[in-house]
């Protein structure tokens, strides 16, 4: 392959790319070469230190201090099930599956690194969203109140599940919301 082509080839995997994959600069110089860690923020290394292997190795050593300690192989998978169950209870509106999923990363990982908090973080951000419209609608609908409560209630359950320690802030919110629907 010509350096052309694989310019070009280049070209052709970051305008065709899904959405979902980190994005990596695009720079017209070869080899060009990132580091992506788990938080997707690539890395670039420098041209005259790719290579190099020693300079490579110390910025991965530098990042994975600045992210935390590795996983081993098996926990590293059983992380990823814990989080991809997560993401099926996002997609489904299953949120108490979701949670349970999230929970359950602490009997894999007692103390999350940066890069698993910002994990979490996302998808517990999009939990509270998603519950957050069905509040916002239990709130604003025109049903009779008891059905209106009786779906907060039923949100408030669904988020009975404390994640490393602590429960969606949003089910504090629902929780005050029934108090003052119940005077």
């Amino acid at each position: 392959m010509t350096c052309r082509e694989h310019v070009d080839a280049a070209v052709d995997i970051e305008t065709d790319r899904d959405e979902d994959l980190v994005q990596v600069p695009f720079i017209e110089l070869c080899p060009n070469s990132w580091l992506v860690p788990p938080t997707g923020a690539p890395v670039r290394i420098a041209e005259a230190d790719q290579f190099v292997a020693g300079k490579i190795e110390a910025q991965v050593v530098k990042l994975q201090k600045a992210h935390g300690p590795s996983l081993s192989k098996e926990t590293y998978g059983q992380v990823v099930n814990a989080l991809q169950q997560a993401d099926a209870g996002i997609e489904d509106e299953a949120w108490t599956q979701a949670l349970r999923a999230l929970a359950g990363l602490a009997t894999h990982v007692k103390k999350p690194h940066k890069a698993l908090t910002a994990l979490v973080a996302a998808r517990l951000e999009q939990i509270e969203e998603q519950v957050g419209w069905v509040f916002e609608d239990a709130q604003e609908g025109d049903e009779p109140l008891a059905e209106r409560t009786g779906i907060v209630a039923g949100l408030v359950k669904a988020l009975d599940v404390a994640v490393y320690g602590a429960q969606p802030k949003l089910r504090a919110t629902m929780q005050a919301w029934l108090k003052t629907q119940a005077k």
